[in-house]
């Protein structure tokens, strides 16, 4: 298993790298990168705030973990061009991780690696280098914390899945589907109350290692928002007149938008994100009360972007496009696996937070490993069907 990990590795840190010089990444810094502005400004002056290029005050607008780690490259290195060469190869060693990880995955869920190297090849190749946000770090934690969960004790998995929230915390409802499963599967074999013995230490010790941001977050912002505050306005910008499903075509993402409109940066400022925030959340909710139909529309084609997204996203999307196709056979396939259906269920509720704001294909990247292995195992049957020999692939009934 360790050279086919090594070789994941290799190809998915060397295709990240590879994109500098064929130009085909998306590397950034400040603005209008909003986690970048926050974390110069972190570095700086030691404070949390600002993420909209003017003084609009202290900020829960970009999740924690990695605004820090570039907080620290940025006051380390300083010199914004050394700095953004160090994420990059960051990210590419994230990359490289997520792709190296599947054949353990692997391992557990179907009884061979065969479907992890083939899937973690996949998800290599469709790795995009955008070092300004924690699309790779969010990729590594989640599938991290998923093997913790299924295949370790509490607290490994609480642990993990903490700190997964406080990267990404739109992995909240896949981490708790993943656990819910695993408590319904102890529940049958142990009986109800040993069961329950695994989710409530979970539970509680990813609440405690996201405590300290919740409470930072109710004392400097007025509201004990989980780890971000920013729902209402991504609601607002993705659903009133004019909003379209994808965020590169979305008109009030690049004209209403604090990061793109001054007038709006001022309001916010003026009023503090908290009180900001609630207000365009209202605004939101009574835009969808009053248009139902279209909410639904918009709804539908953000759920087919999310899977399939346009060619106008970037090359990425034609790799979107053969992992969601060979994951979809794949899952079919291996249907009666109980770990494939939990996989395959934490990433549908992984999908649900994009159906209500418009979509880009970074924010899929976190789960796509799932899709991932289900395409490798795809690929694996695919391959069986031509003669081709593979390593074996038998899908066990697995023990939780």
């Amino acid at each position: 298993m360790r050279k086919a990990q090594l070789a994941l590795f290799l190809a998915g840190f060397s295709w990240a790298i590879l994109q500098v010089p064929l130009k085909l990444h998306a590397a950034g810094f400040g603005q209008p990168f909003e986690l970048t502005t926050v974390a110069s400004n972190l570095a700086a002056s030691g404070e949390y705030r600002d993420p909209f290029g003017i003084a609009t005050g202290a900020t829960a607008h970009v999740a924690p973990v990695y605004t820090f780690i570039v907080a620290a490259v940025i006051k380390v290195l300083k010199e914004p061009g050394r700095v953004i060469v160090a994420l990059i190869f960051l990210n590419a060693f994230l990359f490289g991780c997520a792709a190296a990880l599947l054949p353990v995955l692997s391992q557990y869920v179907y009884g061979g690696i065969a479907p992890g190297v083939a899937g973690g090849f996949l998800l290599a190749l469709a790795g995009w280098l955008i070092p300004q946000w924690e699309m790779a770090l969010s990729s590594v934690l989640f599938l991290i914390a998923a093997l913790a969960i299924l295949r370790r004790g509490a607290v490994s998995a609480g642990l993990w899945a903490g700190a997964c929230l406080l990267t990404n915390p739109a992995s909240l409802l896949a981490l708790a589907a993943l656990v819910f499963l695993r408590n319904r599967e102890g529940r049958i074999a142990s009986g109800a109350f040993e069961g329950w013995r695994f989710v409530f230490p979970v539970a509680a010790l990813a609440l405690i290692v996201c405590a300290p941001w919740v409470l930072r977050n109710w004392v400097v912002l007025g509201a004990p928002y989980f780890v971000r505050d920013n729902l209402g306005l991504e609601l607002y910008v993705s659903n009133q007149d004019h909003a379209s499903d994808e965020q590169v075509t979305n008109w009030p993402l690049w004209h209403r938008h604090p990061n793109q409109n001054r007038e709006e940066a001022e309001l916010v400022a003026a009023l503090g994100e908290g009180r900001y925030n609630a207000m365009r959340l209202s605004d939101a909710r009574e835009w969808i009360r009053g248009h139902p139909g279209q909410f639904l529309k918009l709804s539908a084609e953000r759920a087919w972007y999310y899977w399939f997204p346009s060619r106008r996203e970037g090359w990425p999307a034609y790799f979107y496009w053969i992992i969601s196709v060979l994951g979809i056979g794949g899952a079919w396939r291996s249907r009666k696996n109980r770990l494939v259906v939990a996989l395959a269920l934490a990433a549908v509720a992984y999908s649900t937070t994009f159906l209500v704001v418009s979509n880009h294909l970074r924010y899929r990247f976190p789960s796509l490993w799932i899709w991932a292995l289900f395409a490798g195992y795809g690929v694996i049957k695919i391959a069986g069907g031509f003669g081709i020999s593979m390593e074996r692939d038998k899908e066990p009934v697995p023990q939780w």
